[in-house]
């Protein structure tokens, strides 16, 4: 009888695997670059921490792909990063980093999580989840400490139990109707607003050391389009009289020299990118306000275009390693 612990890899769990391990190649470039720059030590040990975290995942994930007699995937490596280029990123954006980075995995792993059947990829899913919890908060305790947290705005809500028995509730914002915002919504506005304020920064700080002149016009047109966004959901707290979240660091140096591959930055970019479609998905759900969800709605659009464009660029010089996919069977006849 076959050991049902021990079944062959399913789509999911091979396709977690790959993704983990791409995203993780990437990650330990970029935190050893960090590391090489940084100036806080009260904050090295945060770094190395994640830094240890990525190579035990690149290490587990090679055991498993070995064991499957799957091909290891290329990610990214020495030839990807200059450890002598000079500082690119203050060492507050190493912290706002990592809080960006642990918030990506925390949604990934759970939603990996949920598609797995086979008992070692659970587990091995289950302890990333906790690492990066363990992760998150480590950062956001630092960031506490040195007064740099971006908190969610802090509001007075009503006291009252009560039920809606109108459906202007749901066209509020259009037509000159308005109510007050939800805490959900306000969720939602933050949540986007603080991971445009890091990836305009991050856009920022790779448009000015690309060696592709089009690589970096495109980087700066994400830099605009996150200040864009920055601008509109700000309009939506000022709107309701709620403080904006804010943060008095540039995070960007005047370094003009790569840290990074060319094909390291935009595969960065692009990875941001999915996970702000992806909140900004979860914030669309979440608004029963018809201006808000309007706003989600054209930004995801917006998101979506550039991101294409990311693709394109990806393609055109061979950059996009090819994910897992299923076998054409009727080419294995013609081979």
């Amino acid at each position: 009888m076959q050991d049902k612990r021990n079944l062959n890899l399913v789509s999911t769990e091979v396709a977690g695997l790959w993704d983990t391990y791409m995203n993780d190649s990437l990650a330990t470039c970029t935190l050893k670059h960090f590391l090489n720059t940084l100036h806080d030590e009260e904050i090295r040990h945060i770094l190395q921490r994640a830094l240890d975290i990525s190579n035990g995942h690149i290490q587990a994930i090679t055991e498993k792909f070995n064991q499957e007699g799957l091909p290891i995937p290329k990610g990214f490596g020495e030839d990807d990063i200059d450890m002598k280029a000079p500082k690119l990123f203050t060492d507050p954006f190493f912290l706002f980093y990592l809080i960006s980075i642990t918030q990506i995995g925390m949604n990934n792993y759970s939603v990996i999580l949920n598609h797995i059947s086979r008992a070692d990829i659970r587990d091995f899913f289950s302890t990333c989840i906790q690492e990066y919890i363990e992760l998150f908060n480590l950062t956001v305790d630092a960031l506490q400490q040195q007064g740099l947290y971006i908190k969610s705005p802090r509001v007075d809500i009503v006291k009252d139990i009560d039920f809606i028995d109108k459906q202007d509730f749901f066209s509020a914002g259009w037509f000159g109707k308005e109510r007050n915002i939800l805490a959900r919504e306000i969720t939602g506005v933050f949540a986007n607003l603080r991971l445009n304020i890091i990836s305009g920064a991050l856009a920022t700080g790779f448009s000015q050391v690309a060696h592709s002149k089009k690589l970096s016009d495109y980087l700066f047109r994400g830099r605009d389009l996150a200040w864009k966004k920055v601008k509109t959901l700000s309009q939506f707290l000022i709107d309701e009289h709620i403080p904006i979240p804010a943060t008095s660091d540039s995070f960007v140096t005047d370094s003009t020299i790569a840290p990074f591959s060319d094909k390291l930055m935009l595969y960065h970019i692009l990875v941001v990118l999915q996970i702000g479609l992806i909140q900004e998905g979860n914030s669309f759900a979440n608004s029963l306000r018809h201006d808000l969800q309007a706003y989600f709605s054209g930004s995801m659009m917006e998101t979506a275009k550039y991101t294409e464009d990311a693709l394109d660029i990806l393609i055109e010089n061979k950059w996009m390693e090819q994910p897992p996919q299923v076998i054409e069977h009727r080419e294995l006849v013609n081979a």
